[in-house]
């Protein structure tokens, strides 16, 4: 009579086998939920300096450059979180709010320049948690100078690096913190 089953060594190759691809799936899966947040990141920044825009045409803009203007006069509504417990806000307030991921800041009129570009309007966005934390990402809409240029610059304080994860090149000066 024969007996049916699996010896030990094929349930080792099967099992060296399925821990060498999981060994090489992990890294690629990493990469594609980073590139997934940053994604998400980019359309919310998108649709921040839309509605920024559209609020400042309807708005005295006095009221802009003195600091009154902030995330509670944005026609849109965003998932904000408080910075330190991470538990939701009903509100987003302030120019700067935290959602799970970034940190994001309303960038008045004129208070950042350098090679890269003379900011008339942007918005920052800052990676706060994981391998990545830190790196931060400038979304200048269509009112960069430097046409050479993606309008979505992205910054780790060194030139490669974390902004390559993203699919960014990065840039050599800082913005955002």
């Amino acid at each position: 009579m024969q007996k049916k089953g699996f010896t030990l060594v094929e349930i080792l190759v099967a099992v060296m086998i399925v821990a060498l691809l999981v060994t090489m799936a992990v890294p690629m899966y990493e990469k594609t939920v980073e590139k997934s947040r940053m994604a998400e990141a980019r359309t919310l920044m998108k649709k921040i300096l839309e509605s920024k825009l559209r609020t400042l045409d309807n708005m005295n803009r006095e009221n802009y450059a003195s600091g009154l203007f902030g995330f509670e006069n944005l026609d849109l509504s965003i998932p904000c979180v408080d910075a330190s417990s991470g538990e939701r806000l009903s509100r987003c307030t302030g120019n700067t709010i935290y959602t799970r991921d970034f940190k994001y800041t309303l960038v008045p009129s004129g208070t950042l320049s350098g090679s890269a570009a003379t900011l008339i309007n942007g918005v920052c966005a800052v990676r706060r948690k994981g391998d990545n934390a830190g790196v931060n990402f400038l979304y200048l809409g269509e009112l960069e100078t430097n046409s050479s240029r993606d309008n979505f610059l992205c910054n780790n304080g060194t030139s490669g690096g974390s902004c390559e994860v993203y699919g960014l090149d990065s840039t050599s000066s800082g913005w955002c913190s």
